[in-house]
């Protein structure tokens, strides 16, 4: 991606996002009033400090997965050296991934960095994919089957809106019976494939023929990670299925604590569905890094929770604790590995 590109797609995301902020802040019902300049006088740092450190601990989750992980391919690609990940090379190359997620659509950018820095590191392109896509297959797992729960669980908050409350439960369904598919997908990957080649088969778009093979060699490739985890390093395979959980966890739990510093509710468990749903529909591909997307999904989905006063307010102070603080220690890690590279 050109510097130019870059610093584009930069000022778009920030642009969107400080208008979208703007708009809530002082032009939406959720708008600042006196009774919301009283919340923020009162609020308590010790909170506000501690979802920075939740967003912290958070990296330091992803930092280990992707250690680990790549120290697991790097024993088992069959060369004579082995190629050996500290947790703080780990940490730059998420740093450096991020930014890149920060300023593209449904977060794409990321992928591509990490498996460019991991090559850099002496890693193949292929064993930097296969750990980039057991990455991707992990939280999949995870924000599959938590998103599929929180439908469910979400409906509850939505019962007087009944036109709502069945889109939540088809939803829901559709979710749940997308992971059913996809543990026996795991466990029988050759009638999966079969499966969904038949499937495409019948889908007659010119759109969908043109990407077929594409969609076919990434379920291949799929399929291939699993089966190399599976086949040789279960234990790894489940301490990295273990930290995945814990990484969406501990970010999901950031508004929870949010709440607490502005005095209010932290609902935590309606408020981890939130969150869950929060990320489907913030990998929709509108704009870089889903800013706009993600101000307005959150207000959305914390209005049946939250008081009016201050959801404006939190609103800005969850993606000050994430969005921003993801650009922010981004670009600064990649501005120095770009200088140590030259």
């Amino acid at each position: 991606m050109s510097e130019r590109r870059k610093l584009l797609l930069l000022t778009t995301s920030i642009l969107i996002s400080i208008t979208t902020i703007v708009f809530i802040l002082f032009y939406s019902p959720y708008k600042i009033t006196s009774e919301t300049l009283d919340y923020l006088t009162e609020i308590n740092p010790y909170y506000f400090v501690l979802a920075i450190c939740m967003h912290v601990v958070s990296w330091i989750l992803w930092g280990c997965r992707l250690k680990i992980m790549g120290n697991f391919i790097g024993t088992h690609d069959g060369s004579v050296e082995v190629k050996r990940l500290s947790l703080p090379k780990s940490l730059k190359i998420i740093f450096s991934s991020l930014f890149a997620a920060c300023i593209t659509p449904s977060q794409f950018g990321g992928e591509p960095v990490r498996i460019y820095l991991l090559n850099k590191h002496g890693f193949s392109v292929g064993d930097g994919t296969a750990v980039v896509l057991g990455e991707r297959v992990l939280d999949f797992v995870v924000i599959a089957i938590g998103t599929a729960l929180s439908f469910l669980l979400f409906r509850a908050v939505l019962a007087n809106n009944t036109a709502i409350y069945v889109i939540f439960t088809v939803i829901g369904a559709l979710i749940t019976a997308g992971v059913v598919f996809m543990a026996y997908a795991v466990a029988k990957p050759e009638k999966a494939t079969k499966f969904i080649k038949a499937l495409l088969a019948k889908i007659k778009s010119r759109r969908v023929e043109k990407i077929k093979d594409k969609i076919l060699i990434e379920i291949a490739n799929f399929f291939s990670a699993i089966n190399r985890f599976r086949s040789d390093g279960k234990s790894t395979l489940g301490l990295a299925l273990f930290l995945t959980a814990a990484f969406w966890l501990v970010a999901f739990l950031i508004p929870s604590f949010l709440l607490l510093g502005l005095g209010a509710d932290p609902v935590w468990l309606y408020s981890i569905a939130a969150q869950f749903i929060l990320t489907i529909i913030v990998a929709v591909p509108i704009t870089p890094g889903g800013s706009g997307i993600a101000e307005v999904g959150v207000t959305a989905l914390y209005h049946s929770l939250v008081g009016t006063p201050i959801l404006g307010v939190f609103m800005f102070l969850w993606r000050l604790c994430t969005y921003y603080l993801n650009l922010i220690a981004g670009g600064i890690t990649s501005v120095k590995m770009i200088s140590e590279m030259r």
